[in-house]
């Protein structure tokens, strides 16, 4: 606190007529008494007079006067001395109670920041600058939250618990006075090298005063007052105002927080009811879209026609397909605009797709979506039963007919019917994932066939994994031509089919379908799809059983080096085509469009490479046998 002695008239007056002198000492804040301590010494009419007042003004000041009545006019000077004193602490606290309505009151903590540091600088006008610091938890600095009469820069002058004067007041919680430049600088005494660098820049002050902002027992940050005047000091009555004011500020951030707190979960509150009332529509919204699709799943025959019903009743747009074939597209759908997936799942395997559009309602076409996908599953697994039992019961069908049960042909079951001719058909389904599921893919490449044949009048099951179709017809004919439908549904969905030759004893049913799961074996051996006849299997029913590598381990010892070295496979060609056209030089020659002499030549040279002879019965078999199982299984294989 600083004071002006000469503003009380009666020292004003003394000063004028009697030559009052004064003189302004400092002195070291010490904790005690609260009262004004004075001193007097005569020296004839003189006297000198010392009235310690530093509890509130860190100084004393000394008074020299002449006067007869020296200790009337002592005491009437020392009781002017606490006139002034108390006038200032009058005036100081009536400022305090203005902190209330400045900072107290206010529930902003932003507010109550800006404001601190007006309001400490109008208390302690004598102070020149200030700063309030924050504890950060999270990066463990004190922080300058806000500054008055500093450098901008100061802002990022950050100092850590124990270091500085902030820091240690802070750790501590007891505040801190230091009057003097060197004092102050003593006091700096625990420094990071950053902080250590930011201080020799910066201007010192002579006098500087740090308290602690503390609410409830927990420490907030600290409020720091700064004097560059050379006589300035700052006193125990300063820092009592200044820790009344950090008090003041602690219990405003405090409130600030609390009402932060209430703000913050009102408006928790009211986000909660505002999603429990959301999700209540949402729920209204799904029952009434459950049990939509439950009537169309409940009154439509058919996954097409429901689909087709929730297409209408939505008024969306959508693509459906599934692992059976299925591929469902509503009346608008177009496969260019960005579509949205919607899986569908059965025993966490997919058997389907959604796909619908991005645009519109997205949050609504993902609850329908979602609950249709269950729909259809439910559906699915269904018709799997349905289909495992069908299978089945067509499966024992079979089994009765070759064992002569119901084979009268008048007596129909399972929409077949057994007429004059018949043919067994064996199909091997493509090798899938080990994650695919076998059931599916083998249903799938049932109704792949089925749909693919001309004949409706067909048995036909799937066992282990093998799928028998049993046709018959009242001509051959028909069943020539359903034979061209099966190789070309066998060929479009990858799928090995070996077929009997067409019969007409139901006695044969059983020895025809191992001629066409022969066929089959061979087929898929070759790593080849389409369809096999029995009879053109040719060679290979001397090979049942064997691996493929090891068949064409057989053709490159037989052809070797004419299938290993890219320069001798014109002679491997030259060979082949001599085989194909049953050694007929002058066949194989124009098909080559070579001289026969060139022919002889080449066939000269295969004889030289493979140490075999043409005109060799038992060498010329081997030579022909390797051409065609190369040309059979030198292919791309199907796994």
């Amino acid at each position: 606190m600083e004071i002006d002695l000469l503003s009380h008239p009666l020292l004003k007056e003394l000063a004028q007529t009697h030559a009052l002198q004064l003189n302004d000492i400092n002195v070291e804040p010490r904790d005690g008494s609260a009262s004004i301590l004075h001193s007097i010494e005569k020296v004839g009419d003189a006297f000198r007079l010392v009235v310690d007042h530093s509890h509130f003004t860190a100084k004393r000041t000394e008074f020299a006067l002449n006067a007869k009545d020296s200790n009337k006019t002592a005491a009437r000077i020392v009781q002017a001395v606490q006139d002034v004193v108390i006038g200032l602490q009058t005036r100081t606290f009536e400022m305090l109670a203005s902190v209330n309505g400045a900072v107290l009151n206010s529930l902003d903590e932003n507010e109550i920041v800006h404001n601190v540091l007006r309001e400490v600088m109008h208390v302690l006008p004598h102070c020149d600058a200030g700063v309030f610091r924050l504890f950060d938890e999270a990066s463990g600095f004190l922080v300058p939250v806000s500054h008055v009469g500093l450098p901008e820069d100061y802002s990022h002058y950050r100092v850590q618990p124990n270091e500085s004067v902030s820091g240690e007041v802070f750790a501590t919680g007891r505040p801190a006075i230091h009057n003097g430049r060197q004092n102050i600088i003593d006091a700096h005494r625990v420094m990071r090298p950053e902080s250590q660098s930011f201080m020799e820049r910066s201007e010192i002050a002579n006098a500087l005063l740090c308290v602690p902002v503390m609410a409830e027992g927990k420490r907030l940050g600290t409020l720091t007052t700064l004097c560059f005047s050379g006589d300035g000091a700052f006193s125990i009555f300063d820092r009592t105002v200044l820790e009344f004011l950090a008090a003041q500020i602690a219990v405003a951030f405090q409130r600030s927080q609390i009402y932060k707190n209430a703000v913050a979960t009102s408006q928790r509150l009211e986000q909660m009811r505002s999603d429990l009332s959301r999700k209540n529509a949402e729920l209204d919204r799904a029952v009434e879209l459950h049990e939509a699709l439950l009537r169309i799943f409940s009154t439509s025959t058919g996954l097409t026609e429901q689909l087709r019903a929730v297409a209408e009743l939505f008024r969306v747009d959508f693509r459906f397909e599934n692992v059976l074939g299925l591929d469902y597209r509503s009346a608008g759908w177009t496969d260019n605009e960005q579509f949205v997936i919607q899986t569908v799942e059965v025993a966490e395997a997919p058997v389907g797709q959604f796909h619908f559009p991005t645009s519109g309602d997205a949050g609504f076409y993902r609850v329908l979506f979602g609950t249709l996908a269950t729909f259809v599953a439910l559906d699915f697994v269904r018709d799997m039963s349905r289909m495992d039992v069908l299978n089945a019961r067509r499966k024992a069908h079979f089994e009765a007919l070759v064992a002569g049960l119901g084979s009268d042909g008048r007596h129909s079951h399972h929409g077949f019917r057994l007429d004059r001719y018949s043919q067994l058909f064996v199909a091997r389904a493509p090798r899938r994932e080990a994650s695919d599921n076998t059931r599916l893919s083998l249903h799938k490449s049932q109704s792949d066939l089925q749909k693919g044949m001309t004949l409706s009048n067909s048995l036909i099951f799937h066992s282990e994994d093998k799928i028998v179709v049993l046709v018959s017809a009242s001509s051959t004919a028909a069943l020539e031509r359903n034979l061209g439908a099966i190789s070309d549904a066998a060929t479009k969905f990858s799928i090995c089919v070996g077929a009997s030759e067409i019969y007409g004893e139901s006695e044969r049913h059983l020895a025809s379908r191992d001629l066409a799961a022969q066929a089959a074996e061979a087929l898929s051996r070759r790593g080849r799809f389409g369809l096999l006849r029995h009879r053109d299997m040719g060679v290979e029913l001397l090979l049942e059983g064997r691996a493929r590598q090891d068949i064409l381990e057989f053709t490159r010892n037989i052809l070797m080096p004419l299938v290993q070295d890219p320069r001798h496979h014109v002679l491997h060609e030259t060979l082949s085509r001599y085989v194909d056209e049953g050694k007929s030089v002058t066949r194989a020659a124009q098909a080559l469009n070579i001289h026969p002499n060139t022919l002889y030549q080449r066939l000269q040279r295969v004889e030289s490479l493979t140490g075999r002879k043409i005109s060799d019965a038992a060498d010329f078999t081997l030579l022909s046998l390797a051409c065609q199982l190369h040309a059979e299984y030198a292919g791309a294989a199907t796994s």
